[in-house]
């Protein structure tokens, strides 16, 4: 690694972390989650569905047209064969896990650099329960939908996070977002 900012001691510590990741079973089993959906093509084409159709209703509304009850209806009932697909909802809860995993591993990465001593795992739980209920991460949303770190707490009027940390077609645990999923946070208008 010769571009970087890591001293060699670091790259080390980075390097065995990684190998500890990639040799976890529960990151094995959810790769093989994952590995399963992509392999069938009938829950890949179902996921891909509610996502365009999820995307159809949100263009829609941003340009001032709300969606009727009869397209509200059908993208539910898309959604809703989504979460009852096996191979869908094994894909969702394993992307979720994973991003779960690698966000507690951020958070201990960040409260080291910003204390500096490595956090407890209390100190770690406290500072993810607090960004369930507010933007204390730091993060913020842009104004084209992306965001930064954002934990679903943006309160724009029409705006829809699109985070990318969160995988698309599922509910966030976190209270956030996601494509082809209802935001449960309450911060957003749809």
């Amino acid at each position: 690694m010769s571009n970087t900012s890591l001293t060699p001691e670091l790259v080390e510590l980075t390097t065995k972390l990684a190998s500890a990741f990639a040799e976890s079973q529960k990151v094995v089993a959810a790769k093989a989650k994952i590995g399963l959906f992509y392999q069938n093509e009938e829950a890949t084409d179902l996921f891909r569905k509610v996502n365009e159709y999820g995307e159809e209703l949100r263009n829609k509304h941003m340009a001032g047209m709300p969606p009727s009850e009869e397209e509200i209806a059908k993208f539910d009932s898309l959604r809703q064969a989504v979460i009852e697909n096996p191979l869908c909802n094994g894909f969702l809860e394993s992307r979720q896990m994973l991003d779960d995993m690698l966000n507690t591993v951020n958070q201990y990465l960040c409260l080291a650099i910003e204390r500096g001593a490595a956090p407890t795992d209390e100190e770690v739980a406290e500072s993810l329960n607090q960004q369930l209920s507010s933007c204390s991460c730091g993060g913020g949303c842009k104004g084209d939908g992306s965001c930064e770190n954002c934990d679903g707490s943006c309160k724009e009027e029409g705006h829809e996070c699109k985070c990318g940390g969160h995988g698309e077609g599922h509910e966030c645990k976190r209270g956030g977002h996601g494509e082809g999923h209802e935001c449960k946070c309450g911060g957003h208008k749809h």
